[in-house]
């Protein structure tokens, strides 16, 4: 299980490290399309990709971090880390937004509009929308995997890079086929809007983790699990109880943390009341994928009335 752990950390470290390099590079090329069009939506493409390179380098910082086993300061482990990851990064993602509005409005207002070498600026964002659309789906499936937010996070940016490249590439065209200038910083525009709301969801799941906001699809499942354990229910099986109650959960990344309270017979006796109890947390634990993830099932035992 330990080299499992490892595993899959050392995994996630290299993903992260990829991410950073592979967004800096990305981003080096946008800024050479933005410099030779003159474009506003390239522009705001290339803004985001600064964030890209952040946000980045906060995930690498918070998959190390999140990894860190559970100490005494630490004793649910490191895993809100990832969330803060999360929640920086969507803040740069609204900043980066209200940045592209403002020079895309300034554009509007002066009057200018011109685009120069369209065909260069296509052909330089079409690489980076394909490779960030690649690099975006290969993250956020590995994060999925293995449970990691952090990464999940920046796989949704990336892939959000891409459809924001794809929208310049979409301007620069129109731009190019009707002579219209204005076209080009209107659709800056709307794509500043869509990663403002962007950011606004991350921030959002990023705090819900960090204050502890109950999990409704690690409830649902240990409530199923709870129910089928309840003596004179349809199907019920062993080991019975006669019910329970205070059931709470929290998610936090890749841990699962479960609390609740077991009714058992009063003339149960302590050793088979406690392998009772052990049995329902290891099937809870198991369901949960808290052996490879991390975080636990803990049982309170009363006696039933």
């Amino acid at each position: 299980m330990a080299a499992d752990f490892e595993r899959v950390h050392a995994t996630e470290r290299r993903a992260a490290a990829v991410a950073v390099f592979a967004g800096a590079a990305l981003m080096a090329v946008k800024f050479v399309a933005w410099r030779m069009t003159g474009s506003s939506a390239v522009y705001s493409d290339a803004v985001e990709s600064i964030v890209n390179v952040v946000a980045s380098g906060f995930a690498l910082w918070a998959v190390a971090q999140s990894h860190r086993p559970a100490d005494r300061t630490h004793p649910y482990g490191h895993g809100r880390f990832e969330f803060v990851s999360m929640s920086v990064e969507g803040a740069l993602i609204g900043a980066a937004g209200a940045s592209i509005v403002w020079e895309s409005v300034h554009r509007m207002l002066s009057g200018d509009l011109e685009l120069q070498r369209i065909d260069w600026g296509l052909a330089l964002i079409g690489i980076t929308a394909v490779a960030n659309g690649a690099l975006g789906w290969w993250l956020l499936s590995l994060g999925r995997s293995t449970g990691s937010g952090a990464l999940q996070g920046d796989g949704r940016h990336l892939l959000s890079d891409a459809v924001t490249s794809a929208a310049a590439i979409g301007a620069l065209l129109a731009v190019r086929f009707t002579g219209i200038g204005w076209i080009d910083p209107l659709v800056a525009i709307v794509m500043a809007c869509v990663l403002v709301g962007l950011g606004v969801r991350m921030v959002r799941r990023a705090l819900g983790e960090l204050v502890d906001e109950q999990d409704a699809g690690d409830f649902e499942v240990v409530r199923t699990i709870l129910d089928s354990h309840v003596e004179g229910r349809a199907g019920a099986r062993a080991p019975l109880i006669r019910g329970w109650h205070k059931l709470r959960t929290r998610h936090v990344g890749r841990h699962h943390w479960v609390e609740f309270h077991i009714q058992v017979d009063a003339r149960m006796d302590v050793r088979t009341a406690h392998e009772v109890a052990s049995a329902i947390e290891f099937e809870i634990e198991t369901r949960l994928g808290c052996g490879t993830g991390g975080g636990n099932a803990t049982a309170h035992i009363e006696p039933a009335e």
